[in-house]
């Protein structure tokens, strides 16, 4: 526990009683030489709500520019670790001046106050400070940074940063048999080319989408399965017809253009000993 920070956050006027325990919880889990690290469920614990409605609160303080969330990701493996909450106080906590010096919607002007940065506020009230998906490399393994990459403006700042909390979504897609470049990817591109008002907090908005292609996909597969095997079936045994009828038209001394013999037809005259080899190689039938 940090007494600078609970200080800090004692101080801070305006806020829904939900809003300000959530922010004290973050400042009772401060340390002054680590940082802010719990997890939304250990917050949603602690403040006895849903991590729905902490995340609800969370966004809310991001918006006050009271907190700043930093995701984090092992550079090793890859895989995302806990975040770090940066609160208003601490000293890489960087806003932009706001002229009116306001928390945000329907807040009314904070006091200046020497030790407290919560004066520097953006005007911007959904800004979050958060590296976007430019920071991830294209050939990453990790399929929630794939995603993230291939999300366009439609996926607001805010969203990307939230949205992690969601990943074990596209684990379930893949597990249930989605394409992660057939299905998965294709279906991000779209939804989010343009910019949109609403705020998407979770990945299973995508969810609906993503099964549609999936069952597109399939149902494609399928068909086209069934017809190369009929396709095979009538090449493996040509009709034998067929067969007679252009052994007559090459032997008649007509012109017999290539493309009107198949290999397996070709095969079968050979075969069938119906025309020579001379015959068709005259007719350029190989």
């Amino acid at each position: 526990m940090s007494r600078e920070a609970t200080g800090w956050a004692g101080k801070q006027k305006g806020l829904k009683p939900a809003t300000w325990r959530v922010l004290m919880n973050l400042a009772d889990r401060h340390n002054p030489d680590y940082g802010c690290f719990p997890d939304q469920g250990r917050i949603a614990a602690d403040c006895e709500m849903s991590r729905r409605s902490v995340n609800n609160h969370l966004e809310r303080l991001v918006q006050m520019g009271l907190i700043r969330r930093e995701r984090r990701i092992n550079p090793k493996t890859r895989k995302q670790m806990s975040t770090r909450y940066i609160l208003g106080f601490e000293d890489d906590f960087t806003q932009e001046p706001c002229a009116n010096t306001a928390h945000g919607i329907d807040q009314k002007p904070c006091a200046k106050n020497d030790q407290s940065r919560v004066q520097n506020l953006h005007t911007n009230l959904v800004r979050e400070p958060v590296s976007t998906t430019k920071d991830f490399p294209a050939e990453t393994p990790d399929p929630a940074l794939r995603c993230l990459n291939a999300c366009g403006p439609g996926l607001s700042e805010y969203s990307r940063s939230v949205i992690r909390d969601t990943d074990e979504v596209i684990h379930g897609w893949i597990e249930a048999g989605a394409d992660l470049e057939a299905d998965v990817l294709p279906v991000l591109r779209e939804r989010t080319a343009t910019a949109r008002d609403r705020v998407i907090r979770t990945w299973d908005y995508f969810t609906q989408a993503v099964r549609a292609r999936q069952t597109r996909r399939e149902a494609q597969a399928a068909r086209a399965g069934k017809n190369a095997e009929k396709q095979h079936v009538r090449s493996a045994a040509p009709d034998s017809d067929h067969v007679a009828y252009l052994a007559r038209w090459i032997n008649s001394g007509a012109r017999v253009p290539p493309s009107a013999v198949t290999n397996t037809q070709r095969d079968a005259l050979l075969a069938r000993g119906l025309v020579s080899e001379a015959q068709l190689r005259a007719l350029q039938i190989y």
